[in-house]
Order: C-alpha cells, then sequence, then structure tokens
C-alpha cells in the first residue's frame, strides 16, 4: 500500500467535480425553467432540520450582486424566498453580506435584526419558536386556524 497518498489533491479533485456537476444541475434547472438565482449547491455547514446530523440539504449559493442596491427588508424578504426555509437573523445576515447588499453599517446584523423586528410588526415575517424567521406567508393557514379558533385577532 502506498504511504504517500496525496489526500489534498484528491480533495481538490473531487471538489472541481462537484463545481461541475453543480454547474450542470444549473444548466438543466435553466432549461426547465426552475433556475434560483445563482448556482445550487450542497452546502455542508447547513444542516436540514429534522435530517440527520451531518446531512448536507440543497442551499442555493448566492451571486455577488443578488441584494445589489437594494433595501435591507427587500433583501430579506428575497433572500428568504431564495432560500425558501426558515434561518436565524445571522444567517441572514451573512447571506446578505455574500449576496452583495451594500450598506455602511460596522455591523450588519445591528441593523440586520431590528429590521426583522419591524418586518414582524408589519406582518411580514414570523419569528419560530427555534428563533428563526421565515415569511409570513408561509405560515398563513396557521395564522387563519389561529383566528378562527379566537387565539389571535384578525389583521
Amino acid at each position: 500500500m502506498n504511504d504517500a497518498t496525496d489526500y489534498d489533491k484528491i480533495l481538490a479533485d473531487l471538489l472541481e467535480e462537484r463545481a461541475n456537476l453543480d454547474r450542470m444541475i444549473t444548466w438543466v434547472q435553466g432549461k426547465l425553467g426552475k433556475s434560483e438565482q445563482g448556482i445550487l449547491s450542497i452546502s455542508s455547514s447547513v444542516v436540514a432540520q429534522g435530517a440527520p446530523q451531518g446531512m448536507p440539504v440543497r442551499s442555493p449559493r448566492l451571486r455577488s450582486d443578488t441584494f445589489f442596491k437594494m433595501s435591507v427588508q427587500e433583501a430579506i424578504r428575497e433572500c428568504l424566498n431564495i432560500v425558501r426555509r426558515p434561518l436565524s437573523a445571522r444567517e441572514i445576515t451573512n447571506a446578505l453580506q455574500e449576496g452583495g447588499l451594500t450598506h455602511k453599517a460596522k455591523d450588519l446584523y445591528q441593523t440586520v435584526f431590528p429590521t426583522l423586528m419591524r418586518m414582524k410588526e408589519k406582518g411580514e415575517v414570523d419569528k419560530l419558536a427555534n428563533g428563526d424567521w421565515g415569511l409570513s406567508d408561509w405560515y398563513a393557514a396557521g395564522r387563519r386556524a389561529e383566528v378562527e379558533n379566537g387565539k389571535r385577532d384578525p389583521e
């Protein structure tokens, strides 16, 4: 057995192969009309809720100009629409930075969190029990049930 196996080379080859597969998947999605604001990639840093620990989920890779010249509120809404799953305020902040949101804030999180709170007051987003944020439209059926059962005032 050869002890001089070059794992760095093997890893580089595998990452290149994965990138090529991601590009092909994106191309096919485009042909099917299912393209989603950039290249889809397997993200090992984000674990699906309820999925076995360590199992990667599909998460859109944002282009560097996805949120360029958007307001923070517009960018948050667009980010959640792209990802299509609840995110923490920190994950939203990171996505906005990755997506090229133009801002002058020293700490973007200090802008994103209050914006999420204002959006919640307006009924645009909901904060889940685990602290993640999702678009209110995703939870409209539950809100209707609360109104019908008298647990919530109609908006």
